[in-house]
């Protein structure tokens, strides 16, 4: 299709109310569309160019600067394309394009097309997926592999004087990852008894990582404790139906806005903090074995159990 109707047609589109663009969709609006040169678009292009943010935010996940998730969404949308076109459409000095677009290429998201001038193409979406998610696989496998060695090497190293430190700590997690992985740390050395409080949404999170599995796996190891209480909601009902839960038990509390915590063995506890937050916001959470935080806590459970 030629430049002109393209233009033509996406003009059509532009009929109709319009919106304010954020600055974070305005970054992707060349991604999108071939016009460019605005900053109001159709409720419609917004709905789209949301999309693209979500798309553009996941990719970033994957070592990928702003810039090169935009070059390969822009070679994704629009095909074969030349330097020269890439760096006026995105906005980056030729030199820089063609940096990015080596990367693109050693990471196997993009191809050269061998025509004079030469072009460079985008892999078919799911394919560049694919090689994101294997290349980051292949990461994770070559570290597990090393894993030995490493503490080997780490065990090897002379011991520094010993410092004095308080016994009782506090450490704040930021970011969903890191909390999975401080809940199944807790969940490791759990010998006795574990206390899960969380809100149907939390609980929801919760299902969707390792947990609930790894606390199937410890049940049956150590034969620990294990009671989870959460609000009533078709959320957390689909939870306790669907989860694994062993012999671990479970109950319904009617307590708006309690807070969510795990404790594992009466000393070391994991709060989130809400904090008004939304499903889009970063996740934060506080571990303590701070005894006073720790029976706190736990009998606020004790209480509601009971109830």
């Amino acid at each position: 299709m030629q430049l002109g109707q393209l233009n033509s047609q996406e003009h059509r589109t532009l009929k109709g109310k319009e919106v304010q663009l954020p600055t974070s969709d305005l970054e992707l609006l060349p991604v999108y569309s071939t016009l460019t040169n605005r900053s109001r678009v159709t409720e419609e292009e917004a709905v789209h160019l949301r999309a693209l943010g979500i798309i553009k935010k996941n990719l970033s996940k994957f070592d990928l600067s702003k810039n090169e998730v935009r070059v390969f969404l822009f070679l994704a949308r629009f095909g074969p394309q030349k330097a020269q076109r890439i760096s006026e459409a995105i906005g980056v000095h030729r030199t820089e394009a063609y940096k990015i677009l080596h990367r693109l290429e050693r990471q196997g998201l993009i191809s050269c097309v061998f025509e004079r001038p030469m072009k460079f193409v985008a892999v078919p979406f799911e394919a560049a997926l694919e090689n994101l998610i294997e290349e980051r696989r292949h990461r994770i496998s070559m570290m597990e592999r090393r894993k030995k060695e490493l503490l080997s090497i780490w065990q090897s190293l002379p011991k520094p004087e010993e410092q004095k430190t308080s016994n009782e700590t506090f450490q704040v997690l930021e970011g969903k990852r890191q909390i999975s992985v401080k809940a199944n740390e807790m969940l490791d050395v759990c010998k006795t008894e574990l206390l899960v409080m969380f809100s149907d949404s939390n609980l929801l999170w919760l299902y969707n990582t390792p947990f609930f599995e790894e606390l199937d796996r410890v049940s049956r190891k150590n034969a620990i404790d294990a009671r989870i209480i959460s609000n009533y909601s078709p959320t957390s009902e689909y939870v306790f139906d669907q989860a694994n839960l062993s012999d671990s038990d479970f109950a319904y509390c009617g307590v708006e806005g309690a807070p969510s915590f795990v404790i594992s063995d009466d000393n070391q506890i994991l709060l989130l903090m809400e904090n008004g937050r939304d499903l889009e916001d970063k996740m934060y959470a506080m571990w303590t074995n701070h005894g006073s935080v720790v029976k706190s806590l736990k009998l606020l459970f004790s209480l509601l159990w009971k109830k």
